[in-house]
């Protein structure tokens, strides 16, 4: 199932390089937050050198409201800008986490390229929302969304 989710990703990021849908922007940010666990619990389970840490300043965000439906069904209450800027939260501690593996294995290289990939599409569906708010970049860096009109 891991190769599955792994090989999904490769490929959809490979041949959509053009598109503008946000929604499969989405998709693939999902799957890519999915892949890095996946990962990650590989490494806790087989290399006891391994820890998982938090990539400082960590942007600690709240978690938005569940909308549960009569069917059972649930989705989060948030805009896609909020949803952007949640994964790439998640995205960037993720690939800190990876990172910090001595030695990579299975599914490392395909997550964090994954990730890599897409992080950039979140942080500019976040932007388009946000001119001028403060985030942080893959290397832990205050940087701020672009103002209107630039």
């Amino acid at each position: 199932m891991r190769i599955a989710w792994a090989l999904l990703l490769a490929g959809a990021v490979a041949f959509g390089q053009s598109r503008e849908s946000s929604d499969e922007d989405f998709h693939l940010a999902e799957i890519a937050a999915h892949n890095i666990p996946e990962a990650i619990t590989a490494h806790l389970a087989d290399d006891a050198s391994f820890q998982m840490n938090k990539k400082q300043p960590e942007d600690k965000l709240p978690d938005p409201p569940i909308l549960l439906r009569k069917d059972g069904s649930f989705s989060f209450d948030w805009t896609p800008s909020q949803h952007a800027r949640h994964l790439m939260e998640d995205l960037r501690q993720g690939i800190h986490a990876l990172q910090s593996a001595q030695q990579a294995r299975g599914l490392d290289s395909i997550a964090l390229d994954g990730a890599r990939k897409i992080w950039p599409k979140m942080r500019d569906i976040f932007c388009r929302d946000n001119p001028d708010v403060q985030y942080y970049d893959l290397d832990g860096i205050k940087q701020y969304c672009p103002a209107k009109g630039r």
